[in-house]
């Protein structure tokens, strides 16, 4: 049985607003990815429980875009260039 209940409207996209108490009680900010689930009573949402990525892979995403706006990229392959040339 509900605790609580609110009463929503989808909208025409399919979305749905969760009342902020329950955003707030439950975590749930933007990006949040949820679990829609079938049961006898319903439909269930749940948060996804978020899987943990290697150390390695970890490792490489915070690197992404710390070489943005740099030469990097360029002066590596015209390095990488003349050491082929040799």
């Amino acid at each position: 049985m509900p605790r609580r209940t609110s009463v929503v409207r989808v909208s025409s996209k399919g979305q749905v607003v969760i009342p902020r108490a329950l955003r707030e009680k439950y975590g749930l900010t933007s990006g949040t990815r949820l679990e829609v689930a079938e049961s006898d009573e319903g439909l269930v949402l749940a948060p996804l429980k978020q899987a943990r990525s290697s150390g390695r892979q970890a490792g490489w995403r915070t690197l992404r875009g710390s070489a943005k706006g740099t030469n990097a990229l360029k002066e590596h392959l015209a390095e990488h260039r003349r050491e082929a040339k040799r």
